[in-house]
């Protein structure tokens, strides 16, 4: 009898168990979610959201939009643009704590939005109908740092394609582009040096020119979105008015020559008129410059545009990067500068942020805190108000953090990073200069062995491709 009484007093607990059980995995299965996280509209397009509800059999979705101004929202899940900027469309649950949301960019509508056909000259008749869209498009980059823009060379280099080598690493293969892209990379940077590969006149030897396209062609036959700048330019690129003519001559007719040469590659090559322009050794160098030299710099990146749209082919409609001076995320640096009438223009900046753990080699800051956290925040957050908010797009062209035998918190570092890049829409590629170096001999921001192919930090690279998801 009292065994009896056992065995039905564990049977009611177990019942119990069971229907707990069952309670705690309905309510791990509750929730919503829309087919979309993130969209680009122009002005006057709709687009309707399609949720996903789980955990429920009857429910009530409640539609809502941070900015009525700039996309409204009607029931069914009906968004449309109004104006440019940017909106966050939430999806809930009445009644309940659930809820998604998807962010609207907005972009101004212009003929080129309404007319992306290709002409004779085109490679690929596929032309995406917004630069945020286009940018949507990067997910995560990686820069061949250290190689093409090597300068400063003539002293112990005798052939100039021995420049590409000349600062430790080996030359670019087609092998090495095709590891970036088999661990999950879609966008290569190619920062060139041009100015010691020009004679007197301005015109880039013809050998540099065919092995930049040569590497340019390992990215970009590999189906890779590919940047190409000017690189290392500062010793000839002065930003003062005095030098702003024979300059101007001279940056044009080398951006003319880039652009004659890749006037036939679609829109998945990019042209980055400066790297970093500024005034070497200068007291503002690396905060925004002055006025007048952003007024020099924006003249330059005007000519730049002109130049590039002159050459015809697919370079009527490329897209092309702009830098603020010194690729700087200071308020005054972007706010001065000054935008074309292009609606295919995107900005390029850089931040190697939290800057003491990042970049500043002789500081002993070896970790994340919630602290220097900020200033990663702060660097998107001026970028947002100043562009992304306008539907104005935006690449970090550069970031990431030195070794300082510090792994494990670089690791968090890429993380946070992209987290923080992915709320704007902003894809960022990580400086490869080839090398893992402590801070006492360097900057060893090198992911890539380029000699076996196989990645120093694996885990870094990790981190990097799944937070760009």
């Amino acid at each position: 009898m009292r065994l009896k009484k056992i065995m039905t007093l564990f049977l009611a607990v177990l019942m119990c168990m069971f229907a707990l059980s069952a309670n705690v995995s309905a309510a791990e299965s509750k929730g919503i979610k829309l087919n979309k996280s993130k969209i680009t509209l122009t002005v006057n397009k709709s687009y309707t959201l399609k949720p996903t509800v789980t955990g429920y059999s009857k429910y009530t979705i409640q539609w809502s939009t941070s900015d009525k101004e700039v996309v409204s929202i009607k029931k069914g899940g009906v968004i449309t643009a109004k104006k440019a900027g940017t909106a966050t469309i939430t999806a809930k649950i009445k009644g309940t704590k659930y809820k998604a949301t998807c962010k609207v960019t907005v972009k101004k509508a212009t003929s080129a939005n309404k007319n992306t056909s290709s002409n004779n000259n085109t490679t690929s008749n596929k032309s995406s109908s917004s630069a945020q869209e286009f940018v949507d498009k990067l997910n995560v980059g990686w820069n061949l740092g250290n190689t093409l823009d090597c300068y400063n060379c003539k002293s112990w280099v005798s052939n100039e394609l021995d420049f590409e080598s000349a600062w430790g690493n080996p030359k670019t293969t087609k092998a090495m582009i095709s590891a970036v892209k088999k661990a999950g990379f879609n966008t290569v940077r190619i920062p060139v040096s041009w100015g010691e590969h020009m004679d007197s006149d301005g015109k880039v030897s013809k050998e540099w020119l065919d092995r930049v396209q040569t590497v340019v062609d390992y990215a970009y036959g590999n189906d890779m979105y590919v940047i190409l700048n000017t690189h290392h330019e500062n010793g000839w690129i002065k930003l003062d008015e005095k030098s702003e003519k024979a300059v101007t001559k001279k940056f044009t007719y080398l951006w003319k020559q880039i652009a004659e040469r890749f006037k036939d590659y679609d829109e998945r090559l990019i042209f980055e008129g400066l790297n970093e322009p500024r005034t070497e050794g200068s007291a503002q160098e690396w905060n925004g410059g002055t006025a007048a030299e952003r007024k020099v710099l924006n003249n330059y990146l005007s000519a730049f545009v002109e130049t590039v749209r002159s050459t015809g082919g697919n370079n009527k409609t490329r897209y092309l990067m702009l830098t603020p001076y010194g690729a700087s995320t200071s308020t005054s640096a972007l706010s001065d500068l000054k935008l074309p009438d292009d609606d295919r223009i995107i900005i390029s900046v850089h931040a190697y942020l939290p800057y003491n753990v990042a970049l500043n080699r002789y500081s002993k800051d070896t970790k994340l805190t919630d602290n220097n956290k900020k200033e990663i925040d702060s660097a998107f957050s001026n970028i947002n108000k100043v562009f992304i908010s306008k539907g104005i797009p935006v690449i970090m062209g550069e970031f990431g953090a030195i070794n300082k035998s510090n792994t494990a918190e670089r690791v968090e570092i890429a993380k946070y990073y992209l987290s923080a890049a992915n709320k704007y829409g902003v894809p960022c590629c990580w400086w490869d200069n080839g090398t893992i170096c402590s801070p006492s001999e360097g900057e060893g921001l090198g992911l890539l062995n380029r000699k076996t192919l196989e990645w120093y930090y694996p885990e870094i690279v990790k981190a990097l491709i799944e937070a760009a998801k």
